[in-house]
């Protein structure tokens, strides 16, 4: 019965759920701007990656993202030095700017993430299939509006809009990659700091998902807002560098660099997701970021409304950049697990949180430096395209 309704579901998903999409606006980039962003990336689908596929199709009920209270943040004394400046060359953190947008199987249609909530308020990246049309960023927006049809489509899998009821846009003006955008006064509506930063992060993180936007700037009725009512910092450009995604923090400390960490998150209802949180990292030694970021993903989180499917005490042993390939070499602690779904879950862990790195196009593991399957029989020491879709609802 369960199946019946899932197939029912999508199908309106299908024929209903880009009817937001519809809007068009001169000011934003157009289909063929979009087109642009996507020639580059089509050839680098996560197709031949069975890990980056599986884990947001494994689920019946599969979307997912982030999380929400206060994000694990490392320390100095945790940067080690066994990365030399060679095989960090060229590495640079960009949390997953300008790859947003992704090209379906059906030319006519785009892929593209939009980010909502959760019944335990983390926000939750969301790849959707629309029409190619003008004014596709102004419709991405739209589409995280407290509307009817919108929270129909997505009430199913336990998701839900973010920007208040009523919300419009009354203007989008994209120029050398800051977006202006410009909404009436029912954004204000938003009741505690809490709203107020998973509306701005979603707002931020959609319209940097297309690689014409690096800065976000948000005005409300035409007036420039420095200050939301419950106090979040609107005074300078957004971008995702600055702006923490699930995490009680809201800025950025001295010294530390931002970067997101995808976790697994789950619910009574059987959905899974992979969520995206905010850590910040010690600007101390660059050169041992990678091995911060993956030591931290084995830990077990103290928030517990995500966890990690990574084996506690799994090393990375070096991490090397060769061209747009990253070699990551782990210890044999990483194949202490059994099941298929414990694999597929770290392994999409592993591939989106290197998706936050810049310049990276397929991804190869090792295990202590050899060559080999995972437990389960994944093939992981061939280069994999990273994935460019995140718990993707509607499959064409």
């Amino acid at each position: 019965m369960k199946k019946i309704i899932s197939i029912v579901l999508v199908i309106m998903l299908l024929s209903t759920g880009c009817s937001f999409i519809g809007h068009k606006e001169e000011q934003e980039p157009n289909v063929q701007a979009a087109n642009q962003t996507l020639n580059s990336s089509a050839a680098n689908t996560a197709q031949d990656s069975k890990a980056a596929a599986s884990a947001t199709d494994s689920s019946s009920k599969g979307l997912a993202m982030a999380s929400g209270t206060a994000a694990p943040t490392t320390t100095s004394s945790m940067v080690s030095s066994n990365y030399t400046d060679n095989q960090l060359n060229g590495i640079v953190i960009d949390n997953g700017a300008g790859k947003g947008i992704a090209p379906a199987s059906d030319k006519s249609n785009l892929l593209i993430t939009l980010y909502y909530k959760n019944k335990k308020g983390l926000l939750v990246p969301v790849t959707r299939t629309v029409k190619k049309q003008e004014g596709v960023a102004k419709a991405a927006i739209l589409g995280l509006v407290d509307e009817a049809v919108t929270k129909e489509q997505l009430d199913y899998y336990g998701l839900y809009p973010v920007l208040p009821r009523g919300t419009k846009i009354k203007g989008i003006n994209i120029k050398d990659k800051v977006a202006v955008i410009d909404f009436s006064k029912e954004f204000l509506n938003l009741s505690t700091k809490q709203e107020e930063q998973l509306a701005v992060a979603s707002v931020v993180y959609t319209l940097t998902g297309f690689s014409t936007i690096s800065d976000v700037k948000i005005r409300v009725e035409g007036r420039e807002i420095t200050t939301l009512e419950n106090g979040l910092d609107l005074s300078s450009l957004l971008n995702r560098s600055n702006t923490l995604i699930n995490s009680s923090d809201t800025q950025i400390k001295d010294g530390c660099v931002k970067c997101d960490l995808y976790y697994i998150s789950d619910d009574s209802n059987n959905h899974h997701y992979l969520v995206p949180v905010s850590v910040q990292i010690p600007q101390t030694d660059s050169s041992g970021i990678p091995e911060l970021i993956f030591n931290e993903l084995s830990k077990k989180p103290n928030d517990a409304t995500y966890f990690t499917s990574i084996p506690e005490g799994t090393k990375l042993n070096s991490f090397d950049k060769q061209g747009s390939t990253a070699v990551l070499d782990f210890s044999s602690q990483l194949t202490n697990y059994g099941g298929s779904e414990k694999e597929d879950s770290l392994l999409n862990q592993i591939y989106y949180t290197i998706t936050q790195m810049k310049g990276i196009q397929k991804i190869k593991l090792l295990i202590d430096g050899k060559e080999k399957p995972l437990p389960e029989g994944t093939e992981v020491a061939s280069a994999k395209s990273v994935p460019v879709t995140f718990n993707k609802v509607i499959d064409n």
